[in-house]
């Protein structure tokens, strides 16, 4: 017998033991320490009282964290991480769990539910599809290096640099700049003209713009310090954008579906 319960009360460690068994035969590597997972909800902006736990004999084997907030308009949820236990699987607790946690949302006023939903994820993109999901955008998340010598490329703190998305397209969810800003001292803004991207100490990039054909330039300068960058959820649109960055090595590492369930 399953139970449901929101995880205000439930430690970080719990939380993080729970991701790393959800996530063991993830399609990409999702190791988390505590501290990793408790700075990727704070940029996320995870409300611990609406986000949601099942547990069997009191240990909990699957989790939905939400995040509400403003997004393209409208007060929404929005799916920061589900992960059911493998074992746990094959029982419709996904669903379940959805099921419970739309219940409360709705009775809190809240009328719409966002997420992300990798593309080959068919039995979770088919749970969301059948709770009314939408297909709103396609993003891509690309993985690589530029190796050459740049100059002319600057570099400022997050906190120096002005509060405004610099990408020419809405960003994700948790790659809008109120969500980076709520762990700002992570994150720098590299530029050169009107190319810029946004980068935090890991080497991942949720903003880039290319406005002065400098792009590369910047990219190169970022790649003196990290192993590989990451620069994530580009929407299909910016086919432009996508073409150039994978004409200068970066390989398409997943392709998500930005969806949503109007409750």
């Amino acid at each position: 017998m399953y139970e449901f319960s929101d995880l205000k009360n439930t430690s970080i460690g719990e939380m993080t033991d729970t991701w790393n068994l959800a996530f063991s035969d993830y399609i990409v590597p999702m190791d988390m320490t505590p501290e990793r997972l408790e700075a990727y909800f704070k940029i996320s902006g995870v409300d611990y009282s609406l986000s949601f736990g099942a547990f069997r004999d009191g240990a909990l084997v699957g989790m939905l964290m939400n995040s509400i907030d403003m997004f393209k308009g409208r007060l929404v949820a929005y799916d920061a991480m589900t992960g059911i236990v493998p074992e746990h699987r094959g029982r419709k607790l996904f669903s379940k769990l959805l099921e419970y946690t739309r219940e409360i949302l709705i009775n809190k006023g809240i009328t719409r539910y966002c997420l992300e939903v990798i593309q080959t994820n068919d039995r979770a993109f088919a749970i969301y599809k059948s709770k009314g999901g939408e297909i709103e955008r396609e993003l891509t998340f690309l993985k690589g290096r530029i190796d050459k010598d740049v100059s002319g490329v600057q570099v400022l703190p997050l906190s120096a640099y002005p509060n405004e998305e610099i990408t020419e397209y809405y960003p994700s969810f948790s790659n809008r700049m109120s969500s980076l800003r709520r762990n700002i001292d992570d994150y720098y803004v590299a530029f050169a003209g009107e190319s810029a991207a946004i980068f935090n100490t890991k080497g991942r990039i949720p903003q880039v713009v290319d406005k002065s054909g400098s792009l590369n330039a910047v990219l190169a300068y970022l790649s003196r310090n990290f192993k590989e960058l990451e620069i994530s959820n580009i929407p299909d649109s910016e086919k432009t954008l996508i073409s150039e960055l994978k004409n200068t090595g970066f390989k398409v590492l997943i392709k998500q579906y930005e969806m949503c369930i109007e409750l």
